[in-house]
């Protein structure tokens, strides 16, 4: 039956099981009783939630072997666990291209975190162009497994001598990862995507012209900037369509720079104010199925400055759970085990509730120290759960409204689990998808511009130049505290900014242009954070940030990468919950020629040289993440 027919056949089955699924629900009391924990409306201001301190479910025996503390509380369960579901074949992949080539067969021998039935069997076929790549990575891997081993390079630094840490294989490059890279930018160029991107230019312009209105609206350079902004959305949406089928779970990392590894190019995908210092991956779950992650830690002494896994809710992203770094377990060997289900914690470890509207799980490493920091390696397991549908692969249990009632009912449930999944999805059919979520992007480019712009409490435009004190604006990290606003500032001109982090353990200063989106922030410093800049105080507590296009000889100099107006999004992490006093922040304009006596006495200077010595340390640091590869 040809491609064409093969799916308007089990869309139309499809759409016949929902109705008589939702004829026979409404006349008879669900076998389900709805959600066993947080509403799906739950608010994305609490600071955490009480299911991010528990434990994975019972499958088996048990026995607890108590560790010694690593910096993180720790302990080491030993499990006998019932097997996982039996792994569905890749629904993806065409039958006359499932022969596995050689190169393949190494790839999936590795012990990279990939299960085998959470493999993003996403493309027609293998990518030809770095089958040799995936090879050497799967090389790697056998050599290194999980841990990362490092070697040092010395690189001089302004302040002190630090050893970048070059990691011999990042935990990043999985062979997931390189797929889902691959048919991203597969789906970026086709013909949905690229109509939709004239909308997001429009939209974007519109949004900016009256959020900017009080300096005239986006400036030459931010305007020069729309295209890569726009394109950057795209790429984000078309990694965010891969997770739709949350019965197919796969770990991706995306808000990230445009990088090149593995015989691949892969342009940015950041987005939303993305942080410097972020690892940012995502799962697609739904709250008809059970989970397990495992994860692992390098290096335990040198561990990320912040770790969080966030359950959200439908398209908005809302926090619905929490589960924190000072909240989650890890054995003495740096490796943990994360289980997500229905049901509450109820005292377990290391558990996140599900609801009925959960969509995705976002994981974040926060790398402060960029030359000795490493992300941990990550995987995920789907337990249990109906077997995988079409309904799955398009996403439904994301659809507002469908996705929760279809979660909420067994019967519902049954019923769209009976029309299979398409042995292959065209990629034409990606882009239409990705263009609708695109669609999304309009008014949430609005909605973040806004945060830089608009007095929440007045719904008045704020001046330029003029940072709120922190507060939890982030809808996706209920953890986390802002201080956003927007720069307007002539060559000669600096934002000096006075940062009191009070019980805040990380913060960070990045610039942003007017869509949001960070620049060439490691050739160039555009941001700084409380681990790579000077403080004022013994205590290190109050910092000042010298803001500016043009560079004044301050080590504490944030670059505006050449912007004269861009936002500025202000994170603050790690924040003590005993801690009364909040970080508190203040911002001025000086000129360049008045600098030295508003700055404190003690601020120190680089020359030239030291300046180069400062960005080469960054930059190796930065190459960490995606080695052995340098970046450009």
């Amino acid at each position: 039956m040809p491609d064409g027919a093969v799916f308007i056949g089990r869309v139309g089955a499809l759409a016949v099981a929902l109705g008589v699924g939702a004829t026979v629900a409404s006349g008879v009391a669900s076998a389900d009783t709805g959600d066993q924990g947080s509403s799906p409306g739950a608010s994305s201001t609490s600071d955490s939630d009480s299911s991010g301190t528990s434990s994975q479910p019972d499958r088996g025996s048990k026995t607890s072997v108590p560790q010694r503390k690593t910096g993180v509380r720790t302990s080491l369960t030993v499990r006998t666990q019932a097997a996982p579901e039996r792994p569905e074949p890749d629904e993806d992949l065409k039958p006359a291209v499932r022969a596995t080539t050689e190169p393949e067969a190494e790839l999936t021998a590795a012990p990279a975190p990939a299960a085998a039935d959470t493999r993003s069997s996403d493309l027609p076929e293998e990518p030809a162009g770095n089958a040799a790549a995936l090879a050497a990575l799967a090389a790697a891997r056998r050599e290194v497994g999980h841990d990362a081993t490092t070697a040092l390079t010395s690189v001089g630094d302004s302040q002190t001598t630090s050893a970048a840490a070059v990691a011999a294989v990042s935990p990043l490059g999985t062979p997931d990862q390189l797929r889902a890279e691959k048919l991203a930018t597969r789906i970026a160029n086709s013909l949905p995507v690229k109509l939709m991107k004239l909308v997001l230019r429009s939209g974007f312009t519109w949004a900016a012209e009256r959020q900017f209105a009080g300096v005239g609206g986006p400036d030459r350079e931010n305007i020069g900037r729309l295209n890569a902004a726009v394109d950057a959305y795209a790429m984000a949406s078309a990694f965010q369509q891969q997770l739709l089928n949350s019965n197919k779970p796969t770990v991706v990392m995306q808000v990230a720079p445009p990088h090149a590894w593995y015989g691949q190019n892969v342009g940015a995908s950041r987005i939303l104010y993305d942080n410097p210092d972020t690892i940012y991956r995502f799962m697609g779950v739904n709250g008809a199925s059970s989970y397990v992650i495992t994860g692992k830690f390098a290096d335990l002494a040198n561990l990320p400055a912040d770790t969080t896994f966030s359950v959200l809710t439908g398209l908005t992203g809302n926090t619905a759970a929490v589960l924190t770094k000072d909240q989650l377990v890890v054995a003495d060997d740096g490796t943990f085990t994360i289980t997500l289900d229905r049901t509450p914690a109820n005292g377990r470890q290391n558990h996140l509730q599900l609801t009925a509207d959960t969509t995705i799980v976002a994981t974040r490493n926060t790398l402060s120290d960029w030359a000795n920091q490493q992300p941990m390696s990550l995987e995920i397991t789907r337990v249990g759960g109906p077997p995988n549908s079409l309904f799955s692969q398009l996403g439904g249990f994301a659809i507002p409204g469908i996705g929760p009632a279809v979660v909420r009912s067994k019967l519902l449930t049954a019923l769209v689990s009976l029309v299979p999944p398409l042995p292959f999805v065209p990629t034409v059919l990606r882009g239409a998808v990705t263009a609708v979520i695109m669609a999304l992007g309009v008014q949430r480019e609005a909605q973040y511009m806004a945060v830089a712009t608009t007095d929440p409490a007045t719904g008045e435009r704020i001046e330029p130049n003029v940072l709120k004190n922190p507060a939890r604006n982030a809808e996706f990290l209920a953890t986390q505290l802002q201080s956003a606003g927007y720069f307007q500032l002539a060559d000669e001109e600096a934002l000096v900014i006075t940062i009191d982090r009070a019980g805040a353990g990380y913060f960070i200063v990045p610039v942003t242009d007017d869509w949001t989106v960070t620049k060439d922030y490691w050739n160039e410093q555009t941001s700084l954070n409380n681990v790579q800049s000077v403080a004022d105080d013994t205590a290190a507590t109050t910092y000042t940030i010298v803001v500016s296009p043009s560079d004044p000889g301050v080590a504490n100099w944030v670059s505006t990468g050449g912007l004269n107006q861009g936002t500025i999004s202000i994170r603050f992490q790690d924040i003590d919950p005993a801690v009364t006093q909040l970080p508190t922040v203040s911002a001025r304009v000086v000129a360049l020629s008045e600098l030295a006596s508003a700055l404190p006495p003690n601020t120190q200077y680089v020359t030239a040289a030291q300046r180069a010595a400062q960005i080469a340390t960054r930059k190796a640091g930065f190459d960490n993440r995606f080695a052995p590869y340098p970046q450009q």
